[in-house]
């Protein structure tokens, strides 16, 4: 079987998954990518030969199966239409999805057209708490899902909150977004890896036959509620899926109260242990060879960018926003840029990066 030639760009983030690519049966990693070279450099136990600081050289130069992108949020989007542009078998881009909503769906449209598999980096599908908790309300453990909590103390809505919002969606079944109501905080000039970031936010999303999903970002700790756990609520029981930082990132504890008797507690250690990195590379691989489908097809995961996109344009309009959602633009650039959302707290920065660099200044390289 030929081997399935891998090109990643944005070591940041990307040497980790260059590293679980290289642990998958039937892929190679042919080519590395980022601007800085002393990053590239120091990518040297990767052994991999082919080394650029030009992501269209790279292209260019490389026949490449999938191509991985691993850059900032504010590059996906051109970097998904040049890699597209040469027909790999696939494309996995970290997330969040874009910077807007426009960008997603180009994104998705240009790859649809070129017969492209497109991925979105939510390897948190593949957490076995999360999965055996999508099993267990397919199996009616707690009834018909009424609502969804989750709060995450620091990282922004389009950061740390989409990992939430698609983690609840996937537990749910990846229903559909109806609509959504939010609110903001912007009063500092924040960034996120120099995209604009609120400081704090808000929601509530209805989705498939009225489940809501209610999520919080950057306004601190939900009582004793574990930060990035999730509450599900239905009418035969409750659902706790708590994170256990200090046994690694992928583990969950999950506990059911149903009163349909199918009541159950489980700790991270009586679930299976996995390299979620690993496991979504593997999958991937495995769906270019068309043996599998991929619960990180972009087709699903837009729908979390959906909900993002319409929290912001829910704010921005100080109305519920239906879906599908029409404005394209990213309502919070939109509101920073026409001085609707003013800072009272000068002083530009950003809460990944020390330098923020301006987009203009940008090559479609790395993770800067």
């Amino acid at each position: 079987m030929q081997s399935i030639s891998v090109g990643v760009v944005g070591l940041r983030r990307g040497e980790r998954l260059a590293k679980a690519i290289q642990t998958c049966d039937g892929a190679e990693v042919r080519a590395l990518c980022d601007q800085d070279s002393i990053r590239l450099a120091a990518a040297e136990p990767l052994e991999v030969e082919n080394r650029y600081t030009h992501f269209d050289e790279m292209l260019d130069r490389e026949d490449l199966d999938l191509v991985v992108i691993a850059a900032a949020t504010r590059l996906h989007a051109e970097m998904v239409l040049a890699a597209a542009a040469r027909k790999p078998a696939g494309i996995l881009c970290e997330k969040p999805f874009a910077t807007n909503m426009g960008e997603a769906e180009a994104m998705l449209a240009v790859c649809d057209r070129s017969e492209v598999k497109l991925a979105i980096g939510f390897q948190g599908r593949h957490y076995p708490a999360l999965v055996r908790a999508r099993d267990l309300v397919a199996d009616g453990a707690v009834g018909r899902p009424l609502t969804v909590s989750t709060s995450v103390a620091e990282g922004g809505l389009l950061n740390q909150g989409s990992h939430l919002i698609d983690r609840a969606l996937y537990v749910l079944g990846d229903p559909e977004p109806r609509w959504v109501l939010g609110q903001l905080q912007r009063e500092t000039d924040r960034y996120e890896r120099g995209t604009v970031c609120e400081d704090l936010c808000m929601g509530i999303a209805s989705v498939g036959e009225g489940t809501r999903i209610a999520f919080d970002c950057d306004i601190g700790h939900a009582g004793p509620v574990a930060d990035g756990a999730f509450v599900i609520a239905g009418e035969d029981g409750m659902m706790f899926i708590e994170p256990c930082r200090e046994l690694g990132l992928a583990a969950y504890s999950l506990t059911v109260v149903s009163a349909a008797g199918k009541s159950l507690e489980l700790a991270p250690g009586d679930l299976p242990e996995v390299n979620a990195d690993v496991e979504q590379m593997a999958e991937m691989i495995a769906w270019i060879r068309g043996e599998t489908g991929s619960r990180q097809d972009a087709h699903v995961c837009i729908k979390s960018h959906a909900i993002i996109m319409g929290t912001y344009e829910s704010a921005r309009t100080h109305t519920l926003v239906h879906m599908p959602l029409l404005t394209k633009e990213s309502p919070l650039a939109s509101m920073v840029a026409d001085g609707h959302l003013r800072v009272r707290y000068p002083g530009r920065y950003d809460i990944r990066h020390r330098t923020v660099f301006e987009p203009e200044k940008l090559d479609m390289t790395s993770s800067h």
